[in-house]
């Protein structure tokens, strides 16, 4: 088979949708299969075909590549020149692509093996396999591009969500660290501040509002309803729930609306340049067609002189 026929195979529409219609129907079946205490013949040859059609995806979608190893490629050295300095400088250009393709054949080759251990070892391995292949339903974020888009919004603020997440385990440390000196390493019915450990617990508790109040009364009730104590509650609630999450949304609000933007002036520019070599191209016709029409000219003023009598 050769590489144009596969290439044309694997860009083909129908086998897109097909792949996709097999990555849903697959995972819609293991839900089904999980309904049932007892392994199925029905499921087991199931399961076997979609093995064998994603194995022979992977393997067309490998040669299909102009180099095959290529269809591993997660990153590459992309030489750019600075329009600040005007030196030449070294990126890493992450390819999504390549990730995916890494991902899919993982699973795939994990399947193969879950399912040929299956057969001639261990039975318990085609469950462990098919809870890999249940993964396979985020292939659709590759295959859909509204999907894709949603999803590189969410990876570019990851880097917001684990900061966001590192402010709020501070706060739960300094707090967890404040409450077993407030309350003499105490635990009460409902909080639990004997420990670090059990301290954190108990805060995070607090900051999912899930009786926080009954918790902070039954603290300060051993403390003659002690305003210090309900302070302490009251704080980390105004400063977790209220204020860091508020700031969290705002941040992340402003962040999608400078990509949204961004994306604007990069699609603008686009415009501008395509507008450009445009009107490049039709002024190059212009003055050829002109310099045409000059010689014709030129032409006709000869053959005038020399006619003339």
């Amino acid at each position: 088979m050769s590489k144009t026929l596969i290439q044309r195979i694997v860009r083909n529409k129908t086998f897109i949708r097909t792949t996709s219609i097999m990555i849903i129907t697959c995972s819609i079946l293991l839900g089904i299969e999980a309904s049932f205490t007892k392994e199925i013949l029905f499921f087991v040859i199931l399961d076997t075909a979609f093995t064998i059609y994603f194995s022979i995806e992977v393997i067309l979608r490998i040669f299909a590549e102009e180099r095959p190893w290529e269809f591993f490629k997660l990153f590459s050295l992309k030489k750019q020149i600075s329009p600040k300095t005007g030196k030449k400088r070294t990126q890493i250009v992450f390819h999504e692509h390549g990730f995916w393709n890494c991902f899919d054949f993982v699973i795939t080759a994990f399947s193969i093996f879950s399912l040929v251990v299956h057969i001639f070892e261990h039975p318990e391995f085609l469950v462990v396999g098919r809870l890999f292949r249940v993964l396979r339903i985020l292939r659709l974020l590759e295959i859909s591009n509204e999907l894709k888009e949603v999803e590189r919004k969410i990876v570019s603020i990851v880097p917001t969500v684990f900061s966001f997440a590192l402010l709020l385990g501070v706060l739960l440390y300094i707090y967890s660290i404040i409450g077993i000196y407030l309350f003499s390493h105490h635990k009460y019915e409902n909080a639990d501040f004997s420990s670090l450990g059990a301290s954190f617990l108990s805060l995070f508790q607090v900051m999912t509002l899930e009786g926080w109040v009954e918790m902070m009364y039954q603290a300060s009730s051993h403390y003659e309803d002690s305003w210090w104590i309900k302070g302490y509650f009251i704080s980390f609630v105004i400063l977790t729930v209220i204020v860091s999450f508020n700031v969290f949304v705002a941040v992340l609000t402003s962040q999608v609306q400078e990509k949204i933007n961004a994306k604007q002036v990069i699609e603008e520019k686009e415009l501008f340049r395509e507008m450009n070599d445009t009107l490049k191209e039709m002024r190059s016709k212009m003055l050829t067609e002109i310099e045409g029409l000059r010689n014709e000219i030129q032409k006709l003023r000869s053959e005038i002189q020399n006619n003339k009598p």
